[in-house]
């Protein structure tokens, strides 16, 4: 073989075999049945294992998709003993929106590291929907009480050396080798 073959050889397998296509080995997002179901309430859990260590900070995020009302809501969580994890979102003010396909996604270093499709199931569900928001009937009486949340910041996505990138970089070496 050439050394100009083995060298694109050599960087396409380090891309493949980078956290691209095995950063989702060993992580999972619990939820019951077939489908996962997100309600729009105010406890609202997002559990799941990583393959990460004990105290590890990751980022929990919920995007709308498709027709549903465009919004994100993110969290950071702490990795806690066997790789787990649970996160609770408040999603009422989702509730008068559009329901139906949301993602939800687990981040590390601000990389993507596992994502899974998910419904939202809000008060204005599609017409050719079967789910139903889940409605509590209270015969008590709670007195108001007025709470001030600060707002949570948001793991913002910084542009950096993502698959695209590499990919052109890979070309470049290979172009600039064969020259």
């Amino acid at each position: 073989m050439h050394p100009p073959r083995m060298l694109c050889i050599g960087l396409a397998f380090l891309v493949l075999v980078s956290g691209v296509g095995a950063a989702a080995g060993g992580i999972d997002i619990d939820h019951d049945g077939e489908r996962f179901i997100l309600d729009a309430t105010a406890d609202q859990h997002v559990r799941g294992t990583t393959t990460f260590e004990n105290g590890t900070t990751i980022n929990v995020r919920i995007t709308s998709n498709g027709e549903t009302h465009p919004f994100l809501m993110s969290k950071s969580t702490t990795v806690g003993t066997n790789g787990s994890f649970d996160v609770q979102f408040d999603l009422t003010e989702l509730a008068p929106l559009r329901g139906g396909p949301v993602t939800v996604a687990l981040r590390h270093n601000e990389s993507r590291i596992y994502a899974t499709n998910a419904t939202l199931v809000t008060n204005n569900m599609p017409e050719n929907s079967t789910l139903t928001p889940d409605t509590v009937e209270s015969s008590e009486t709670t007195a108001a009480t007025t709470t001030t949340e600060s707002p949570t910041p948001t793991d913002i996505g910084v542009p950096g050396f993502g698959l695209g990138a590499t990919v052109v970089a890979l070309l470049s070496a290979a172009l600039f080798v064969r020259r």
